[in-house]
C-alpha cells in the first residue's frame, strides 16, 4: 500500500474541517492515534485507511494517489454557524478531488490540455478596452449568454462544473496545472452568468501568481478589495458601458421604473440586483433607494446532497469527453466514473443506458 505523509493527513483533516478528536470520534478511535499518524510515528493500515477517507468525506483513490497537491483557502469575515462552515469545507475538499480527477483522466488519456495563458493587471479606466479585447478573443456576442459563455471558456480550457453548493457560495476557482471554476447550480441562470464572468475575472487578475491557486467567492464578500476588481470587471462585460449609457440616455426618468429596470437586465441577461448596483456606480441610484426595489426574501436553505444534477450540462465538456472515452475503451470502471463525475451509481447507470440508447439509434439510421 501506497505510503501517505504525515503532512497529506494533517491537510486532509484540517482541509475537511475536522480537529483531531472529531476525526478520532468518527472513526471510533482515539485522538492519540490520529496525532501519531500526523507525526509520522505510526501509519494506518489499509483497513483505517478506508474508514479514514470515509470519515474524511473522500475517495480511498484520493487519499492514496493524489499527486496533484490544491488547497482551497476559505477566508470570510462573515460569521458562519458549525454547520455553514461544514458544508463548505465540504465543497471545497470535494473540488480539490474533481481537480485530482481531472489530473487522473488526461494522464490517463495522454492527452494533457494546453494551460490557459491569458493573464492581465487590474485597471479600472482600462476595463472598456480588456473586455472588449476578450470579446473578440472569445468570439462573444455584444448580449453575452451563459451557455455560449460556457462553451467559450472551455475552447481555451478553463473547466466549468455547476455544482451544488451552498447558497452563501457563489463559486470558487482554481489556476495552475490546469483553470477549473465551480458555480453554484442552485442559483437563477442570471446569477450563474454572473459569477461565471466573476471568476473569470479572478483567473485572469488574480490567479496563477505570487503563488496564489484558488478563490472562494462569496455572496457577502463583496467588500473585498480582490472580489470588487472580479464584480467590476464581470459588469463591465456583460453591461457594456457603451451599451448601457446610451439606453440609459433613450429610457431617460423612466429608468427607476422597476418593469422598464426588468427589461433592461432581461436584455443583457443579468439580474435586476446586478444592474441596481451597476446603475449605483454610475451615480443613477443611491444604496438608499434599493430597498424600494428588492424586497427581504428567504431562500431555501436545503443543498441537494449529490453535486451533479444533469452530467451532460453540469461538468465541464472536454472532461466528460475524455472520460467517456476512457471508460468505453474500458481504462476505468462505472464506480470510477461515478466518483469522478460526483454522481450516485444508479444516476450514472442510467445515463450510461440513455447514452448508449442514443448511439444505437445513431448506428441504426
Amino acid at each position: 500500500m501506497k505510503k501517505i505523509s504525515p503532512d497529506r493527513l494533517h491537510k486532509l483533516r484540517v482541509n475537511s474541517g475536522l480537529t483531531q478528536p472529531e476525526l478520532a470520534k468518527r472513526m471510533g478511535i482515539d485522538t492519540s492515534t490520529i496525532s501519531r499518524w500526523e507525526k509520522g510515528i505510526r501509519e494506518p493500515s489499509l483497513e483505517q485507511c478506508i474508514s479514514l477517507s470515509r470519515s474524511l468525506g473522500i475517495t480511498l483513490d484520493y487519499l492514496l494517489n493524489a499527486e496533484l497537491s490544491v488547497n482551497f483557502q476559505f477566508r470570510s469575515k462573515k460569521t458562519l454557524s458549525s454547520l455553514e462552515k461544514s458544508a463548505i469545507s465540504s465543497a471545497l475538499v470535494d473540488a480539490e478531488m474533481q481537480i485530482y480527477y481531472l489530473d487522473s483522466a488526461y494522464k490517463l488519456a495522454e492527452k494533457l490540455p494546453s494551460p490557459f495563458n491569458l493573464k492581465y493587471d487590474f485597471y479600472q479606466q482600462q476595463l472598456p478596452t480588456i473586455t472588449e479585447q476578450l470579446r473578440n478573443i472569445l468570439k462573444l456576442n455584444q448580449r453575452i449568454t451563459f451557455e455560449e459563455f460556457k462553451q467559450a471558456l472551455s475552447e481555451i480550457n478553463i473547466h466549468v462544473f455547476e455544482w451544488a453548493l451552498p447558497l452563501d457560495v457563489s463559486g470558487f476557482s482554481y489556476r495552475d496545472s490546469y483553470s477549473v471554476v465551480f458555480i453554484n447550480r442552485l442559483h437563477s441562470k442570471e446569477r450563474k452568468l454572473f459569477t461565471l464572468a466573476h471568476e473569470f475575472a479572478h483567473l485572469l487578475f488574480h490567479l496563477g501568481r505570487e503563488n496564489k491557486q484558488t478563490v472562494v467567492s462569496l455572496i457577502s464578500s463583496s467588500r473585498d478589495p480582490v472580489e470588487k476588481e472580479a464584480y467590476a470587471f464581470a459588469s463591465e462585460l456583460l453591461m457594456p458601458s457603451n451599451m448601457l449609457d446610451k439606453i440609459i440616455e433613450e429610457v431617460g426618468k423612466n429608468l427607476k421604473r422597476i418593469e422598464v429596470l426588468d427589461h433592461i437586465s432581461h436584455y443583457f441577461n443579468v439580474s435586476r440586483e446586478a444592474l441596481f448596483y451597476r446603475l449605483v456606480e454610475k451615480g443613477i441610484f443611491s444604496w438608499e433607494e434599493k430597498k424600494l426595489y428588492f424586497s427581504k426574501y428567504k431562500i431555501d436553505d436545503e443543498v441537494p446532497r449529490t453535486r451533479i444534477e444533469n452530467i451532460d450540462e453540469e461538468i465541464s465538456p472536454e472532461f466528460l469527453r475524455t472520460a467517456l472515452e476512457l471508460y468505453d475503451m474500458e481504462n476505468i470502471s462505472a464506480g470510477k466514473l461515478a466518483d469522478w463525475f460526483f454522481v450516485g451509481q444508479v444516476s450514472l447507470e442510467e445515463y450510461l443506458s440513455a447514452r448508449t440508447n442514443v448511439i444505437e439509434e445513431i448506428l441504426v439510421f
